[in-house]
């Protein structure tokens, strides 16, 4: 029980230092947007820079530590968001590399979905391609790990830093455990949880997330679907029947090889 208490409140962390950091962020971008949005908002930035540029130069130059020290104080604001990149990067990372690794899993369905809708070839119902895409997608995801984890790593951005960023941060270490079947299964679990949380909820007050119910059951009924694999892959595991025993056997008996092979063993005895 001691184990399972640190286990989710670690879980727990992780999820709120991670919606506060996208939310801080967020803000960020929305603050630099919103100040390059007013009037000459661009020259104030402009000047701000040659300002603190020129700051440093006369501070070095004639070795004035006020000015030093007034420079310092206005590139605080730059020292907290390098302090916040240093502190965030890592969520940033995990979250780009999510990211990648289910765009990969459910390229397939969608591709066909497309396809689909442009030539009209299996005119399929808007529910049935979402039934498919998220079937599809969750499957691919749990069952073809290594698979996406290798397409993950050949197209991540994360390729564009160098490898000394890369080590300072450990990507690959923090990728491959987060990335790891179990942890993508949680993934899935937790978001369906979500999902069923919110579509009870909605349900009893007899309304619907999409514009029409089936849309709802669609992702509901590719729950259904995904639990009846997991239980199917989990029951063979257990199950002490081997499908590639028994091809081998029923091969053997077809051919009749054993046979032959009885019948010298007894005339050399």
């Amino acid at each position: 029980m001691k184990n399972i208490n640190k286990e989710l409140f670690s879980l727990i962390l992780i999820v709120i230092s991670g919606i506060v950091i996208l939310g801080l962020a967020i803000g960020i971008v929305y603050f630099v947007d919103t100040l390059l949005d007013f009037n000459n908002g661009v020259w104030y930035a402009l000047v701000y820079i040659l300002v603190c540029a020129g700051l440093f130069i006369i501070g070095k130059r004639y070795k004035n530590t006020h000015v030093l020290q007034a420079h310092r104080l206005l590139l605080l604001p730059f020292t907290l968001f390098i302090g916040f990149l240093s502190v965030a990067m890592p969520y940033f990372v995990l979250q780009i590399h999510l990211f990648v690794y289910l765009f990969f899993s459910s390229i397939i369905p969608i591709l066909l979905y497309r396809l689909d809708r442009l030539t009209g070839l299996l005119d399929l119902k808007i529910t049935t391609h979402i039934y498919l895409i998220v079937t599809f997608s969750v499957i691919t995801a749990t069952l073809m790990n290594k698979q996406m984890k290798m397409l993950t790593y050949r197209f991540s951005p994360m390729q564009l830093y160098s490898t000394h960023i890369s080590k300072r941060f450990e990507f690959n270490r923090l990728t491959e455990y987060f990335l790891s079947e179990h942890t993508i299964k949680f993934v899935i679990y937790f978001s369906y949880f979500l999902y069923l949380l919110i579509f009870n909820l909605f349900t009893f007050q007899e309304h619907s997330l999409y514009s029409s119910p089936l849309m709802d059951r669609a992702v509901l009924q590719s729950f259904i679907t995904f639990l009846a694999l997991e239980r199917l892959i989990s029951n063979l595991k257990d199950l002490d029947f081997k499908p590639s025993e028994m091809l081998k056997l029923l091969l053997t008996s077809i051919s009749g090889n054993d046979k032959d092979e009885l019948s010298k063993k007894e005339d050399k005895s």
